[in-house]
């Protein structure tokens, strides 16, 4: 690595349009960083509201604040932002409602300076703001109280995902999951002109990422926690039809999507079309394949537990595609094997199939959902936005950490306990 790795610079990208109300808590979780060579790059696309005054009001010499003069698609609005960024150090975007763990920039450079990699990966935990889905508000999700890297080799995480043996998020993605190498990033735009190819630059981001590397390092530890408010392109894409953010997207002048794909506002094909794009436009891939009977099932069974307008959407995207594919008749085997069934009921099916221990999302009990992860409803701990919900993450990660709290205890507490906890550890 040819950047000091005493003061290694850092580069926090925050893409931001008309969202000032989550921006202002997002950027909170930025300025406490304790971290001097960091730069805290906020693009502006173009907003009407106090996005700006925001951004002055926390007078941080780190933040600098940019905007393209004109509204911009996401993905062109991406690239914009990212031709901003200084090219030496480690690159990583957040979203105007997510927010970095404290301390996350010097943790992230003490693992970057121990295993040498140029790109690190992780699983961020996920919060909920009060103003998203009712069933999930001011909910914490995370994934696993573990600890530790290990290195995971790129060729076989992009298989892995082309055959549906594991989902699109342990990609690097360059969007709350990872910190990437300047270095990496230049090569692919060497390679393609533009870094971004697809209408997701997110998960495209991922693609391109783990093909341009052998191997990368995944660490236990999260160090960004992904936020899911009312304002979120990523959760209202998928349904259009009720949310502003996924209707704006889609009227916006994005990037035409795979010739190859139909838009049915499945995200298994939204996930294959970064990869088609990935193929199209880097030579890494040109020796993965996609199996297409396949996406199809997939593309049904994720219909499956949408509300039926949306099953009949992604229906009739199958149907189109089997067409396309000259496999009409995989596709007709897919959707007779994928009924649409109440959205209540499925979820009701899912918790019983979590086995004896299930789960149940209370006001006062964090409870096991699997391997090590935990959902916990911050309710009753005054959390209310991103900010205060990293806080609670990072205090029990740490604890868990410090062994103050153990795994079962996580478990089994009941919320005031833990709010002892952490009341007597401060």
């Amino acid at each position: 690595m040819r950047t000091n790795t005493k003061n290694r610079r850092f580069t926090v990208v925050i893409p931001t349009r008309e969202r000032c109300d989550t921006l202002e808590h997002a950027l909170r979780t930025c300025v406490i960083q304790d971290y001097d060579n960091l730069e805290i790059l906020v693009s502006d696309n173009f907003s009407r509201d106090r996005t700006r005054e925001i951004v002055e009001s926390y007078k941080d010499p780190r933040i600098r604040y940019i905007n393209p003069g004109k509204r911009l698609s996401m993905t062109a609005h991406y690239e914009f932002a990212l031709s901003h960024v200084s090219p030496e150090g480690f690159v990583m975007y957040i979203g105007d409602d997510d927010g970095l763990l404290p301390n996350a920039i010097r943790d992230i450079n003490a693992v970057v300076d121990r295993t040498k990699t140029p790109v690190l990966h992780w699983n961020s935990p996920s919060y909920w703001w009060p103003t998203a889905d009712a069933k999930k508000a001011n909910l914490l999700f995370i994934h696993s109280l573990g600890s530790g890297v290990a290195t995971r080799d790129s060729a076989t995480t992009i298989k892995n995902i082309l055959s549906f043996k594991e989902r699109f998020p342990v990609l690097p993605m360059m969007y709350i999951h990872s910190a990437i190498d300047f270095e990496v990033i230049k090569k692919i735009k060497a390679l393609s002109g533009n870094f971004y190819h697809s209408l997701a630059p997110d998960v495209y981001s991922g693609f391109a990422v783990a093909g341009s590397i052998d191997q990368y390092v995944h660490s236990k530890r999260p160090y960004a926690i992904a936020g899911i408010s009312s304002h979120s392109t990523g959760a209202g894409l998928f349904d259009s039809t009720s949310s502003k953010a996924g209707k704006a997207f889609l009227s916006e002048d994005n990037l035409p999507f795979h010739s190859s794909m139909v838009f049915t506002g499945s995200i298994e094909a939204c996930v294959m079309e970064c990869f088609l794009q990935a193929r199209d436009h880097l030579p890494f891939f040109r020796n993965f394949t996609l199996s297409w009977p396949r996406l199809l099932v997939k593309m049904m069974e994720e219909a499956a537990r949408k509300p039926r307008k949306i099953y009949m959407n992604i229906k009739d995207g199958v149907v189109q595609l089997g067409q396309m594919h000259n496999m009409p008749d995989a596709a007709q085997k897919a959707i007779a094997a994928n009924p649409w069934i109440n959205s209540r009921g499925y979820r009701k099916a899912a918790i019983g199939n979590l086995g004896r221990e299930g789960f149940r999302l209370t006001r006062l009990l964090i409870n096991h959902l699997c391997n090590g992860a935990v959902y916990l409803n911050c309710s009753s701990l005054n959390v209310k936005n991103i900010y205060d919900a990293s806080i609670l993450c990072d205090n029990i990660l740490r604890l868990k950490e410090m062994r103050i709290i153990g795994y079962s205890t996580v478990v089994k507490a009941s919320l005031s306990t833990i709010r002892r906890k952490l009341f007597h550890a401060a």
